[in-house]
């Protein structure tokens, strides 16, 4: 606007005195009288003269005197309108400008926000599927990334058009306040920048400007997660670490492996079968971050490993260690490929990656696969390698992310879950087979209080408690059938219950953690608010609606 000021204040004062000119100088009207103009007609003639628009003299022809002042008028006002349309239209395409007009409108959209929401930092491939994660579970999220095109990109895209999203550093102090990191709706900062450096600052200002604030940052450099860990940044997700030790869990135990799996899965996808990696010989291609940690969990499971590297300083850590690519024959045949039983494709490169699983797979079809994907857009070549494994850097993240923050009590059990000998796994295991029909279970969690808690206390005061079995049916069906779920936590003050049974008693202030279909989750949510179905669910009747229905009900049943 300081720019403007100039063009603007020429432009007026052109059109003001222009204005007192054609008011002075005197007309004839049309019996020949002279007059003088009002200021209505020479403000309005005045104005079609600068826009060039000229529709004729007004409100009389005019006299000599009038049309060379007009004569004299008129390059004056045409230039200053030029200039002030010029400037302004400069203005508008000056990258800064926009750049404060998108930044006034960020900040206008994030202050309107009246849910809780995260702030994103980062909306790579990560950042983009934590951003579609927390849609689909109704929180709200604000974006900011570094990359122009990114922005814009986004802004194109139907799922991300209500997002806020803002160009900046994201470790920038002044852009995370912007954002909203004051803001009483903000849950949290989720930091999923490709930077380790950039992520340990979002880490630190949030912790230091509001430390109650949740801090979920992804790092890959151990280094970095002991320095997050030292100022208790509450989750940090390394996906390297995180895959090794999965790994480890199904070597170690195949079936706690899969029941993780299923619970982490994508909801509605096929569940996955038991997967058990050989215990014999391994080749391990790449021992980057995620090589060597691949490669210490199976040496920590007594498994012999032969490395493959094209670095050669790398290489003296390993006891077997071959110099190469592991993409040649000749290479793989050195680490002993035809004698192995399982291989892992570890390297930074995704075609790499696919071509060391080709000529391994020519040479030993009898391997275990596991790879290594980096980029996103490789879904496709991936799927069909074949592979038993596949680790998806960004979408370990987004999933460890979307669980810490849409169902912390999944984390809990996760752990007991990997505590417990193999007979809770397996228990696990049946329960969520009988009930979610080969597919991938949907996690909820229900807390009984507001309006559920009203109705819980209405019930009670009517019968002798409400349990787990009564919110489990379905108080729509003739048959009062189980809802296809299982109840796997219940979260009592600082007391969990895991794998509670059906007849559990119900208080005030449980919160319970259930996997399974998606229609269980409608109808539960349904019986939970609705005092008359639950008290249906707990006489094992469908009772009738209304005073009077009741009433009626009541006495014919005294009359029998």
């Amino acid at each position: 606007m300081r720019r403007m000021r100039t063009p603007l204040i020429s432009l007026i004062l052109v059109y003001f005195f222009s204005i007192l000119a054609m008011i002075s100088v005197p007309g004839m009207d049309d019996a020949g009288i002279p007059f003088h103009m009002s200021f209505l007609d020479a403000a309005y003639f005045m104005a079609i003269l600068q826009t060039t628009i000229g529709f004729g003299e007004i409100p009389y022809s005019f006299t000599a005197e009038q049309r060379m002042l007009v004569y004299l008028l008129l390059l004056p006002n045409v230039v200053a309108w030029l200039y002030s349309i010029g400037t302004l239209l400069g203005l508008v395409l000056d990258k800064q400008f926009q750049a404060a007009f998108r930044r006034n409108r960020f900040s206008q959209q994030v202050k309107a926000l009246k849910a809780p929401f995260y702030i994103v930092c980062g909306f790579g491939n990560t950042g983009s599927m934590t951003v579609s994660g927390l849609l689909a579970r109704g929180i709200r999220a604000v974006v900011i990334e570094a990359d122009d095109n990114v922005v814009h990109l986004m802004s194109l895209e139907e799922e991300y058009a209500q997002v806020p999203a803002l160009v900046g550093a994201s470790g920038d102090r002044l852009m995370l306040e912007l954002a909203g990191l004051h803001h009483e709706n903000c849950q949290g900062v989720i930091a999923t920048t490709n930077n380790d450096h950039v992520n340990l600052t979002i880490a630190i200002t949030v912790k230091l400007l509001r430390p109650e604030l949740a801090v979920l940052a992804r790092s890959e450099n151990q280094r970095v997660c002991d320095n997050m860990a030292s100022f208790e940044t509450d989750s940090i997700i390394n996906p390297y670490r995180i895959f090794a030790e999965r790994l480890s869990l199904a070597l170690n135990s195949p079936i706690k492996y899969l029941v993780q799996d299923w619970l982490i899965s994508v909801p509605g996808s096929e569940l996955r079968e038991v997967i058990k990696p050989p215990m014999g010989p391994w080749v391990v291609c790449g021992v980057g971050r995620f090589g060597a940690l691949m490669v210490e969990q199976l040496e920590e499971c007594g498994l012999p490993v032969t490395v493959i590297d094209v670095h050669p300083d790398r290489l003296p850590a390993y006891q077997n260690a071959v110099l190469g690519r592991g993409t040649e024959a000749h290479t793989l045949i050195e680490a002993g490929i035809a004698d192995a039983e399982g291989i892992i494709a570890a390297t930074g490169d995704d075609i790499d990656n696919l071509s060391i699983i080709m000529t391994a797979r020519h040479l030993n079809p009898n391997l275990f696969f596991i790879l290594r994907q980096e980029r996103r857009q490789h879904n496709a070549l991936f799927d069909s390698s074949g592979a038993d494994l596949v680790a998806r850097r960004s979408l370990i993240v987004a999933r460890r992310i979307l669980s810490v923050v849409s169902t912390p009590l999944l984390q809990s059990f996760v752990q007991q879950l990997i505590r417990s000998d193999d007979s809770f796994a397996e228990r696990v295991a049946a329960k969520l087979k009988n009930v979610l029909k080969n597919r991938a279970p949907n996690i909820w969690v229900f807390e009984i209080k507001g309006e559920i808690a009203r109705n819980f206390r209405f019930v009670r005061a009517q019968t002798s408690g409400v349990t787990l079995d009564h919110i489990g049916r379905n108080s729509r069906s003739e048959e009062n059938e189980v809802l296809p779920c299982v109840c796997l936590t219940l979260e009592r003050g600082a007391q969990r219950i895991f794998l509670p049974g059906p007849e559990t008693e119900l208080q005030i202030h449980d919160r319970l953690l259930f996997a399974g279909r998606a229609h269980a989750r409608r109808q539960m949510f349904w019986t939970l608010m609705d005092s008359h179905s639950l008290m249906g669910n707990i006489s094992g009747k469908h009772l009738p609606r209304g005073a009077l229905w009741r009433r009626l009900s009541k006495r014919k049943t005294s009359l029998k």
